[in-house]
């Protein structure tokens, strides 16, 4: 298998959502074979390079891959789609040093902190 620098940067398609995985076994703990299959997430390594994801066969079914070389614009902008959609910040410094683990981090960080903050009704909310 090629080599790719974590962590595994992820974009859940459907929805935006970008989440970071130390290792493909914590991303393989997380992910679902039939999304991986449909080609329901964007996947890039810790320097922007683009990931290829598929299923093979056995335990360890998730496969992770460069598919191709470095596109750190790609990533920037679904960090930052990301953070608009939650209606949070990210620093640019941050991600014009492409530290895009940080960035990602910064802004999952900031997410954590508002859900905490809200109430019972806008939890309840967000989930419809």
């Amino acid at each position: 298998m090629s080599q790719f620098e974590p962590p595994i940067l992820v974009r859940l398609k459907d929805c935006g959502e970008m989440r970071s995985y130390n290792s493909v076994r914590d991303m393989q703990n997380n992910s679902e074979q039939i999304d991986v299959e449909n080609e329901e997430y964007e996947a890039w390594d810790a320097l922007g390079t683009p990931l290829k994801l598929t299923v093979q066969r056995g335990a360890e079914w998730l496969r992770v891959e460069p598919g191709g070389t470095a596109v750190p614009g790609q990533l920037t902008d679904a960090i930052l789609e990301f953070a608009r959609l939650e209606n949070v910040t990210v620093e640019s410094s941050v991600l014009n040093r492409g530290d895009f683990a940080g960035a990602l981090e910064q802004v999952t960080s900031a997410v954590r902190l508002k859900r905490k903050a809200e109430s019972w009704w806008q939890k309840l909310k967000r989930r419809f």
